[in-house]
């Protein structure tokens, strides 16, 4: 394919569309749309992935393409707070040097990655439902339900087009913290015309409908009433939803909660600052949890993945200073798999059988929720918006293909992007010349 034309980049109303991370993969999700010569990013993640130690590489997108095409953002507007969204904002932001603008909760998780004592770029904090101009964009942050409070979708209208980017999200009418999502205000945009929808691909594959996380509340109350022993739940940090269950159910059979992991203490820090999580009597220190009897104690600990520094991998290796498991206690993993994880969590997992400590995880129990939209979900959306065209992201081939074809079936036209891809919006989306693409590993606190 072509390099891009320099009127395509910087002349054309277009609008255009070029993925920077996020198609063809999961993480490192970052998504240009230009017109004219004025371009917008959408959401700047990293991604992990495992090493044969059983570390974590993190990487972050190159700018490459911006370098040599003299791109200039903007704008960088952020869906959500998750680290595949907003992990790369600390190594990325003196390249882009434009304004971020996004929720007051997901700004929050942005600056606490943030030196104080850096002058950082301007950070917007958005209304929901309140249209914003940016040059010759107008965007519109639209509230969906996901696994970490204010996510969105976001409306593009831009040189007489109607973008809808879906950012991560389900459809859940109990999603117990955080919002549901606004089927009022996606329906009028249905009726008022999408031209293309740029969705999420992560369960495209998989049939049925999301489980809420009532569902999930009740699933891990059943799982952990029984148990005589310790009781350790592992689960993403983000998940604030997930740690207020856990705070009630605590409450409910007799034990008192603590959490084991720093990004769980700085999220629930949030959590509370912004609302979300007035549970009482909530959680108790570690130190003095551990003082307990065990059947009293009920863990929330990171390292859900494998990650063998992370509390659970700790744990599994008998080295954490705050807490040592015995024959007869529970682990409880609430979480998902992500692809590339298999062999540290089986290594885990194998320690922890050989301590004599129980598992269970989400085959065995209703005890998770993903946070993405199979395919009921999908047909549910997608009937109120009524797109014309789709562009699967977010997902491996395999996905974004399987997104596709569902798509074709309900009579949306469009096609399977591709990392550095240049893709005109104008009519039918289609490609029109190659942008360079690459991934760069970094330091995790760099």
């Amino acid at each position: 394919m072509p390099a891009p034309r320099f009127d395509q980049l910087h002349r054309h109303t277009g609008p255009y569309f070029v993925a920077l991370g996020g198609a063809g993969m999961f993480g490192a999700n970052l998504y240009l749309y230009g017109s004219a010569g004025q371009w917008i990013g959408i959401d700047c993640g990293l991604a992990l992935e495992s090493t044969a130690s059983g570390d974590n590489r993190v990487s972050v997108p190159s700018l490459t393409a911006l370098e040599k095409h003299d791109i200039k953002l903007s704008a960088l507007l952020i869906t959500h707070g998750h680290e595949d969204h907003i992990g790369a904002i600390p190594h990325l932001w003196r390249q882009l040097g434009c304004p971020l603008y996004t929720s007051p909760f997901t700004a929050q998780l942005i600056r606490s990655k943030l030196p104080q004592h850096l002058d950082w770029p301007a950070l917007h904090e958005i209304r929901p439902l309140q249209p914003i101009g940016l040059d010759a964009f107008q965007a519109e942050w639209i509230p969906v339900t996901h696994s970490i409070p204010e996510s969105h979708g976001i409306l593009l209208q831009v040189a007489g087009r109607r973008l809808y980017h879906s950012g991560d999200w389900k459809l859940d009418a109990q999603p117990l913290v955080g919002e549901v999502t606004a089927e009022g205000r996606l329906r009028a945009i249905g009726r008022e015309g999408v031209d293309v929808l740029i969705g999420d691909s992560t369960n495209a594959p998989g049939g049925g409908a999301s489980r809420s996380e009532a569902a999930v509340q009740d699933g891990l109350s059943d799982a952990i009433r029984p148990r005589a022993g310790r009781v350790v739940v592992t689960c993403f940090a983000s998940n604030l939803a997930r740690l207020h269950s856990l705070a009630l159910i605590a409450f409910d059979t007799g034990r008192y909660a603590g959490l084991l992991g720093r990004s769980l203490r700085s999220m629930h820090g949030v959590g509370r600052a912004h609302g979300y999580l007035q549970a009482r009597p909530g959680f108790i220190d570690p130190w003095e949890l551990g003082f307990l009897p065990p059947q009293q104690q009920l863990w929330i600990c990171t390292g859900s993945q494998g990650e063998p520094m992370a509390a659970l991998g700790r744990l599994a290796a008998g080295s954490h200073p705050q807490l040592t498991l015995e024959a007869g206690d529970t682990v409880l993993f609430s979480s998902r798999l992500i692809p590339g994880n298999e062999l540290p969590l089986e290594r885990i997992k194998s320690q922890l059988k050989g301590q004599g400590v129980h598992i269970i995880d989400d085959d065995m129990a209703p005890i998770h929720a993903s946070g993405h939209p199979p395919q009921d979900d999908l047909r549910e959306l997608y009937g109120w918006l009524r797109p014309r065209y789709l562009l699967p992201v977010h997902g491996e081939p395999y996905h974004q293909q399987a997104h596709l074809d569902f798509a074709r079936r309900l009579g949306i036209g469009g096609l399977v992007p591709a990392n550095g891809e240049l893709i005109d919006l104008s009519g039918q989306p289609c490609r029109v010349a190659e942008l360079p693409w690459a991934l760069r590993e970094v330091e995790r606190n760099g």
